[in-house]
């Protein structure tokens, strides 16, 4: 018997209720972390980290399964206040910020930070995104806006990196990514994407046939975008998402938050859609850890 017809025959076995077979699940929680970070020391990751692992923590015991967070979340992607940004020499820097060189700060995906996360979601048993600032070093030394998923069986299974860069901030450290990241997991096809990149997921998951997008999002509001608030409830779905056009399958957006009030716009409302571009939940939020959940239907 293959492998195709013996998943069907043991899947309408635990159906049935037969003993010892492993019944297919029909939905699945989702987790998304909306957490703040700190930027531009080794401190400031082990401290980021710490608080990722006790939201993962946390999640986990709320039943969630797939569990995703904000962009760059382990490394900071700015400061909270949006004054200070990672830079590397010979790139330009918005005059808004000052800048920290990453080099020798931020992670490789092989660090043991990273190692860190796909062990807890080994033991978790769970789908875990982790973004974060990549240093590479060979053949020469780059930079990516990078999200792993590690999966239930200890291993990293997709590797992506931003493909659609926003110039203010990555600009001045970004290489850009240079292809979509899949996985087929037991709920169905996931894949990731990273904040900008929304203006190009349509296209890069075009005939991909994905059942979920984990997606780590820093926003930024702006007065040509409208307020953050307005942006997860009526721009992106209706712009981006739903089978007009857009991404036709399930979105976990995870944004981030600050620890208190700033000037800028662009904290919280972090959100779940369904394939048609439905908001399923979302987080009526800015300030502050929090963890949105919500029970989808699985396209094993």
């Amino acid at each position: 018997m293959d492998g195709g017809c013996f998943g069907c025959f043991s899947g309408l076995l635990g159906a049935l209720g037969v003993p010892g077979v492993r019944r297919a699940p029909s939905s699945v929680r989702v987790a998304a972390v909306q957490c703040s970070s700190q930027m531009g020391s080794a401190d400031a990751i082990e401290e980021n980290a710490d608080k990722m692992e006790r939201l993962a923590r946390r999640a986990a015991a709320k039943g969630a399964q797939i569990i995703v967070f904000p962009e760059a979340a382990l490394t900071g992607y700015t400061s909270q206040p949006f004054l200070h940004n990672w830079h590397t020499p010979q790139r330009k820097l918005a005059p808004r910020f000052a800048g920290i060189n990453p080099a020798k700060v931020v992670p490789t995906v092989d660090s043991p930070i990273v190692r860190r996360f796909v062990d807890l979601a080994q033991e978790l048993g769970v789908y875990l995104t982790i973004p974060f600032v990549e240093e590479v070093l060979h053949p020469s030394r780059h930079f990516f806006n990078t999200v792993c998923l590690a999966s239930p069986g200890g291993k990293i299974v997709v590797h992506y990196r931003k493909t659609h860069l926003w110039d203010f901030v990555d600009g001045s450290w970004a290489d850009r990514g240079d292809g979509p990241g899949m996985y087929d997991s037991e709920f169905g096809r996931i894949g990731l994407g990273i904040c900008f990149d929304i203006h190009r997921l349509a296209e890069l998951y075009k005939g991909k046939d994905l059942w979920a997008l984990l997606y780590s999002v820093a926003w930024v509001g702006h007065r040509t975008d409208g307020p953050t608030e307005r942006w997860f409830r009526k721009d992106l779905p209706e712009t981006y998402l739903g089978t007009e056009g857009g991404l036709p399958c399930f979105v976990v957006a995870a944004n981030w938050s600050t620890e208190r009030e700033y000037s800028w716009d662009g904290a919280g409302y972090s959100s779940i859609y369904g394939p048609d571009g439905q908001r399923l939940a979302f987080l009526d939020l800015e300030i502050g850890d929090n963890i949105l959940y919500q029970d989808i239907p699985c396209r094993p």
